[in-house]
């Protein structure tokens, strides 16, 4: 009670419409990008809540990829994490950070209310804190000194957390790497450095379990792509992956087309 809550559902195929105690709340028409529902004013605090999500999984031409010709399967169902995600009143709605090959930290932070002092922090990979801002601005810049860079060889990854301060406080982390990757007449450039791609395309379906994968088979594809494949580069077929696998190709070093 006194808090915001929210239904984060990173997987429903295809057309998702979620019900509380018997309240529609929303609908999504994708059965491959997340989406969340805020449960808030239909919660019924200290009582039992019946929460529902009801799918559509039949072929409809108006919901992508259906409408032409599909060549891989669509499975349906709630085949990704789903998780509440309970906030304060003014919470973090999103934090982006920018990073390119000058070591500068571009961070973008939405918040619900326009109240409210940010706290930002820049972490090493080993740790250690190499950048700090403090706030009521939702769009600054963090200079990191001698800041490496994130290559596949070096794959160095650097996290920003940032914390809101509004009588309570709300606290996003973000991971990410300083590049700069640019495509020119003559092929692809990383960190101003042509670099051959060598890549495989990868598919999110598993024999038995269709698209319903877990974390740590979504990470091992990562890595057998890296360190037994030998590749540096993955092609996504065809829509947005597992929030894991991304996760992991960062981790590896696999650039993600």
């Amino acid at each position: 009670q006194g808090k915001r809550v929210f239904l984060q559902l990173d997987g429903a195929a295809h057309i998702a419409t979620v019900y509380l105690n018997g309240i529609e709340l929303k609908s999504h028409r994708c059965g491959y990008t997340a989406f969340r529902t805020e449960l808030t004013e239909a919660l019924q605090p200290g009582q039992k809540n019946r929460l529902a999500v009801r799918l559509d999984c039949r072929e409809n031409k108006e919901i992508p990829p259906f409408g032409y010709v599909v060549d891989y399967l669509t499975y349906g169902g709630l085949y990704r994490e789903a998780w509440l995600d309970v906030r304060p009143e003014n919470y973090i709605e999103d934090l982006f950070v920018y990073a390119y090959d000058d070591g500068v930290a571009r961070c973008r932070v939405r918040t619900s209310k326009p109240e409210g002092t940010v706290n930002a922090r820049i972490v090493s990979p080993e740790g250690e804190t190499v950048g700090l801002y403090s706030g009521r601005e939702r769009s600054f810049d963090i200079p990191v000194g001698n800041a490496r860079l994130w290559e596949p060889e070096a794959p160095n990854i650097y996290t920003c957390t940032v914390q809101l301060e509004d009588g309570e406080t709300d606290e996003k982390t973000e991971k990410f790497g300083f590049r700069s990757a640019i495509f020119k007449a003559d092929g692809f450039y990383l960190n101003g450095k042509k670099t051959f791609l060598r890549g495989l395309n990868r598919h999110q379906c598993y024999p038995y379990i269709g698209y319903a994968a877990p974390e740590r088979l979504q990470r091992q594809d990562a890595y057998i792509l890296k360190h037994e494949l030998g590749c540096n580069a993955v092609r996504t077929s065809h829509y947005p992956q597992s929030r894991f696998f991304i996760d992991e190709c960062d981790k590896e070093g696999l650039l993600v087309f």
